[in-house]
């Protein structure tokens, strides 16, 4: 177990599941909403105590009524609060998140009224006593004192830099950290088309540091101080839930890792898993128990090409109607887009074989088994919401990822 002290920033997230992702001039409807502790550190902090660390936040907050609620936040996550710098004036940070049903993907728009953390604050602290510090690379004025105290008082303690964005100044920070994460993002920004070729660039900037780039799909590039670069493939993520905090989570177990004694590269292969495992569970708490495991909706054996079988599936609003069609599955949202009914709201789908077609119950719209597509009623030419489905060789259907 170590001692950790994060260095960022901390805010609250107003957490929006929606159906899809929002279009301009659309009003949309959440299916649910939440309010949680977010920002970079604070959830990197919170891992790290899931993985057995005791865990400090140094970081700003206000005097509004939200504070408190993040505080609560961040004391019911077991971490310590007492280097937080208060302001009778400014705004609790906020972060508006729609999370994306159909890929478990999000969208965020940030809200900061409040002032950054001070040098004089920070300098306050008695660094000694942790065993890491880890800090998000924001605030680049007073960030650059951080770390020159940092690295002038430590003995043995290493220092961890997350840079997410570009922000001016922030490279020639880089020689200070022990460790840098960087977003594909920030190396996006920068003009690179992958983790590797940023790596090569960063070398020369911090020669000493360990240096990992993550990049989604495409997986994490590292290089330790040696020089040499490996790649590590991301992991299969099936299905995607809930991406937000992926890579705080990834982060925290790189940390957990090297302070177990691990090499860099086991550290990253590590971490790349346990941030997969997050992706296919909402939220952050509970990290380390194994994800549901995906049940099947229905068997092809109940199917056939002459009537429609309507299942419930879960982490969908609304039921799926099942039809064979040429020897596939063909499944699609039970909703009308003429009144956003069900299909069988009044009655059963009548399905004609030799037209290929199915029937709304309520105000006898046609749509095509093969597509969807209304091809007679009152939503003539809209089309039924198909929902992506997989069999497996025992003829289980289960929602695809």
């Amino acid at each position: 177990m170590a001692k950790v002290l994060g260095i960022g920033n901390a805010v609250l997230d107003i957490v929006l599941n929606v159906p899809h992702a929002l279009h301009d001039d659309e009003e949309l409807r959440a299916t649910q909403r939440h309010i949680q502790v977010g920002g970079n550190v604070s959830n990197s902090l919170y891992i790290l105590n899931q993985l057995g660390h005791d865990t400090s936040l140094c970081t700003t907050m206000g005097g509004d009524s939200e504070a408190k609620q993040l505080l609560t936040g961040l004391k019911d996550r077991h971490i310590e609060v007492e280097h937080i710098q208060r302001f009778i004036k400014g705004r609790t940070p906020t972060s508006y998140v729609s999370l994306n049903a159909e890929n478990g993907h999000r969208a965020i728009v940030h809200y900061r009224d409040l002032p950054e953390l001070s040098f004089d604050h920070f300098a306050k602290i008695e660094i000694e006593d942790f065993d890491w510090l880890h800090f998000e690379g924001r605030n680049i004025e007073n960030l650059k004192g951080m770390l020159n105290i940092a690295k002038t008082f430590l003995t043995h303690q290493p220092i961890s830099l997350e840079v997410e964005k570009p922000r001016d100044g922030i490279e020639a920070l880089l020689p200070q950290a022990n460790l840098i994460f960087f977003s594909h993002h920030y190396a996006s920004s920068k003009g690179f088309k992958d983790g590797e070729t940023l790596l090569k660039a960063m070398q020369a900037q911090a020669p000493a540091s360990n240096l990992i780039c993550t990049w989604g799909t495409k997986g994490a590039w590292l290089c330790s101080s040696d020089g040499v670069i490996h790649h590590v493939p991301a992991e299969n993520v099936s299905p995607i839930i809930d991406t937000l905090g992926a890579g705080d989570t990834f982060n925290a177990a790189v940390i957990h890792h090297l302070i177990e004694g691990k090499s860099l590269l086991e550290a990253v292969q590590q971490a790349s898993q346990l941030a997969a495992k997050k992706c296919m569970k909402m939220g952050l708490d509970d990290i380390l128990a194994e994800p549901e495991v995906a049940s099947a909706i229905a068997n092809i054996s109940q199917l056939s090409n002459s009537k429609t079988t309507v299942v419930q599936a879960k982490g969908l609003q609304q039921a799926v109607v099942l039809i064979k069609y040429e020897g596939e599955v063909k499944a699609y949202l039970n909703n009308c887009p003429h009144q956003n009914v069900p299909l069988n709201e009044a009655y059963k789908i009548d399905v004609n074989p030799f037209e290929k077609t199915m029937k709304c119950s309520v105000h006898d719209a046609f749509f095509r088994i093969e597509d969807g597509l209304c091809i007679e009623g009152p939503c003539w030419d809209e089309a039924l919401k198909t929902v992506d489905v997989e069999v497996d060789e025992n003829g289980d259907i289960f929602l695809a990822s």
